[in-house]
């Protein structure tokens, strides 16, 4: 029944005119538990189905979508595309233009398992029950909260060119949340904080191992409702794997999309510093920064067979050695720098046009060791982990993050436990002092489920792995 829509609706979009013309069905289930104090929140589950179809007439693009499956909306919905199209042509200054892509036929799946939605029920609750139960047991935890997210996404792609592509990816995921109360204040303590995510089934709900992590949360609400703020001043830094992954989101992630670059995000997402004229041409980082765009990482919320586009899944340098070297793109953004689509083009469900998007864009492994090889090296220093807050500006040039906790580092091993540290630097001056980064066995990846952008807004799933580095001159400031 999808095969057949889609491929009516190419038929339809090439009598009608169209010069290239793209069909997307997408059917998705997401199911949701939520825990706070020892109650179930919230439990839900979602059915999301439909399909779009993009043509491209004249230079100009158009788009349209439907739920419905009747000939008629086939055919009103193909109409309205290619008339947008048109329209869309007379305003342009110059025609649109895609790259050559041969045509792909084929199937991506997620490795499952074990299905998310044919464990129990029960299990599922009291699993986030029994969490909220552990968190609780802090000495100064007011809320406890744990939740459990589930998704399973089947994709049908069909191009006038002749690519034929079915995809289904099952996402699974959970996170914790303390909030200790003393001597009228307050502190929150996560575990996750939506990096707790990944491409998989229910056994990767195992590894997460949210009974003990729990246990360990609300102890460490306590600890930092108690603990001092930490002592402003600039120091050698050492940053946690995930405190790192937001920030390659923040500061690494969007300002390479090259919509960004090129002015097309300007008037809702903004822009970026890194122009066209630097790609092969600016120090992003110290040598030891080396950053990469990876859609075929197992286990990645980025992770696919192939973009919205039908592009392949590409694994890829963003950042080598310290030196800018690739941008994130699609096929219609890609011929601005003459090279073809990374493979980035990706949209949030069937009503959406792609945009480019994140990947799987990670801060790679270095030769650094292990955290306490880093943590050793510093004699007088904190360690920070885990984001709190966060903001850049519009070009992704300044920014400002915060960490849940920070340890004083002396002589090389952690001390004093702190709260409310902040930091804040120029992207590419921060990245520069960047000094070392732990090896393989360190690396973890983050799955993140809300990364925003486009007008009207869509939010992904993406993914960013690190392990922890080191660095110089940091100005910690105290925070709250």
């Amino acid at each position: 029944m999808q095969e057949e829509i889609a491929t009516a609706a190419i038929a339809a979009a090439k009598r009608l005119g169209a010069d290239y013309a793209e069909a997307r069905m997408v059917d998705n289930t997401t199911e949701s538990i939520s825990a706070r104090d020892g109650a179930i929140e919230h439990l839900g589950r979602e059915r999301d189905n439909g399909w779009g179809v993009r043509v491209m007439v004249d230079g100009g693009w158009g788009f349209s979508s439907t739920d419905r499956t009747d000939k008629t909306a086939v055919e009103d919905t193909v109409a309205e595309a290619v008339s947008i199209a048109r329209a869309s042509s007379t305003a342009r200054r110059k025609p649109a233009a895609i790259d050559d892509l041969p045509p792909q036929v084929g199937e991506y799946a997620t490795t499952v398992e074990r299905e998310p939605f044919d464990v129990p029920l029960d299990e599922r609750i009291a699993l986030a029950l029994e969490a909220c139960n552990n968190l609780a047991k802090g000495e100064f935890v007011k809320v406890a909260s744990a939740s459990l997210l589930f998704q399973d996404t089947v994709k049908l792609f069909v191009n006038s060119t002749g690519s034929q592509l079915r995809q289904r990816i099952v996402e699974s995921g959970g996170s914790l949340m303390a909030l200790a109360v003393k001597d009228g204040e307050s502190y929150m303590r996560t575990y996750g904080r939506g990096g707790n995510f990944h491409q998989a089934g229910y056994e990767y709900i195992a590894q997460l191992d949210l009974m003990g992590n729990a246990l360990r949360v609300g102890q460490e609400a306590s600890d930092l409702v108690a603990a001092p703020y930490v002592v402003p001043k600039r120091a050698t830094v050492v940053l946690g794997s995930n405190q790192l992954g937001l920030m390659v989101h923040e500061s690494c992630g969007h300002p390479i999309e090259l919509d960004r670059v090129l002015g097309w995000e300007a008037a809702f997402a903004g822009t970026s510093f890194l122009t066209t004229d630097k790609l092969d041409h600016f120090t992003y980082g110290s040598s030891a920064v080396n950053i990469d765009a990876n859609a075929t990482l197992p286990g990645g919320l980025g992770t696919f067979g192939w973009d919205d586009e039908g592009t392949p899944a590409q694994d890829y340098h963003i950042v080598k050695d310290g030196q800018f070297v690739g941008y994130l793109s699609s096929r219609d953004t890609a011929p601005a720098i003459g090279r073809p689509s990374a493979g980035c083009a990706r949209a949030e469900g069937w009503g959406r046009i792609p945009i480019v998007r994140m990947t799987n864009v990670s801060l790679m492994p270095g030769s650094g060791g292990s955290l306490q090889d880093l943590i050793s090296q510093v004699d007088d220093g904190y360690y920070l982990e885990t984001p709190s807050s966060w903001s850049l500006d519009d070009k992704r040039l300044n920014f400002h993050f915060s960490a849940e906790v920070c340890y004083e580092i002396k002589n090389g091993k952690l001390g004093q436990l702190y709260k409310g540290a902040a930091y804040s630097e120029l992207t590419p001056v921060f990245w520069g002092n960047c000094q070392a980064v732990a090896g393989a066995d360190e690396w973890q990846v983050w799955g993140f489920l809300g990364c925003a952008k486009g007008e009207p807004l869509q939010s992904v799933h993406v993914a960013h792995g690190a392990s922890p580095a080191l660095f110089t001159n940091i100005n910690i400031e105290r925070e709250g």
